[in-house]
């Protein structure tokens, strides 16, 4: 499907944004569009759950609308790019495909999970990449490239520098379920409410991760929002006092030490000159909401704000999560 003339994007922060041209993938033979299409000014976007943008883009808007789910083994599924994210959840919980569960309530397609690759309560997507199959833009051909050739890090991975649009996630999950239980939020929610580690089933966990994201993280579809705004900010450990942060900051390697960036914000939060249509999430700082009419420009100077304060107070850099086009 192809639609031209100023075609309205829908987006997670509820923006006002058109674009000039959108270009939808409905199947792997639809890639014949963006060959005969002149696609050297494009952006791809899923559902625009990590994305902020601008008024209008003068180009093309790709989007993949492939959402089929392939059962490849007993442990590995091919999953069409288009597919949102709660819907994979819930299959693997219901066909006993066990390792993600941690990732649950997480916005947008399967498509963007390994592009920013996507982490939370102490697990990574980039975990499960056995393969992603994808659209090279330069070479005009399609590719299948291995865990490896993704180069993942943390919050990173090939995809955000090469130039290609990806069709199809391949993930490989464990046999058995054995779950992540460490990570400080999720381990204090189930001490506070007296919950036994070993009873913990699958959907159980799920659930878990449901509620503590629901009390932190506001339904964008009530709040509109793009997740978290900062990453995390890694920095040497013998560049911060012992004694900073303590309690909101986590090893990472010998050396390294991952800072909260919410406490960061919520020590400067009072200093932050925060427009009307716009405020930051009373449950979690790193959250900005859009209270209805916000437009970009306010959005892009409430963040420079933020990364500034910080930098003044604790000369520490925030990076910005979200892609901003």
């Amino acid at each position: 499907m192809i639609k031209s003339s100023a075609i309205k994007i829908l987006n997670s922060f509820d923006l006002k944004v058109c674009a000039k041209q959108l270009i939808v993938i409905d199947h792997i033979d639809d890639i014949k569009k963006l060959n005969n299409q002149d696609c050297k000014n494009f952006f791809i976007i899923g559902e625009a759950t990590n994305l902020i943008m601008n008024e209008y883009y003068d180009g093309s808007i790709i989007k993949v609308a492939i959402d089929d789910i392939v059962k490849i083994d007993n442990q590995t599924l091919s999953i069409g790019a288009g597919l949102n994210w709660f819907k994979l959840i819930d299959y693997c919980l219901n066909h006993k495909f066990y390792g993600i569960e941690n990732l649950t309530s997480i916005p947008g397609t399967v498509g963007a999970a390994p592009v920013q690759n996507i982490g939370a309560y102490g697990v990574e997507i980039s975990s499960f990449v056995d393969s992603v199959t994808c659209y090279d833009f330069d070479t005009k051909q399609i590719q299948v490239m291995s865990n490896k050739e993704c180069k993942f890090n943390y919050r990173e991975s090939i995809f955000q520098l090469k130039n290609s649009l990806i069709l199809r996630v391949n993930l490989k999950f464990s046999k058995e379920f054995s779950p992540i239980l460490s990570y400080p939020s999720l381990s204090d929610y189930i001490v506070t409410n007296n919950i036994n580690p070993s009873s913990i089933t699958p959907k159980a966990l799920s659930n878990l991760i449901k509620t503590i994201r629901e009390f932190k993280l506001p339904d964008p579809s009530t709040y509109p929002n793009v997740g978290s705004i900062f990453k995390n900010p890694i920095v040497k450990t013998n560049s911060i006092d012992s004694d900073f942060l303590s309690g909101h900051k986590w090893k990472v390697s010998t050396g390294l030490i991952k800072l909260s960036a919410a406490k960061l914000i919520e020590l400067i939060i009072d200093k932050i000159s925060i427009p009307p249509t716009l405020a930051i999430y009373e449950n979690h700082s790193l959250v900005i909401i859009n209270l209805g009419d916000a437009t970009y420009s306010e959005l892009k100077n409430l963040i420079s704000d933020i990364q500034n304060l910080v930098k003044l107070s604790f000369n520490i850099n925030l990076e910005i999560e979200p892609k901003i086009l």
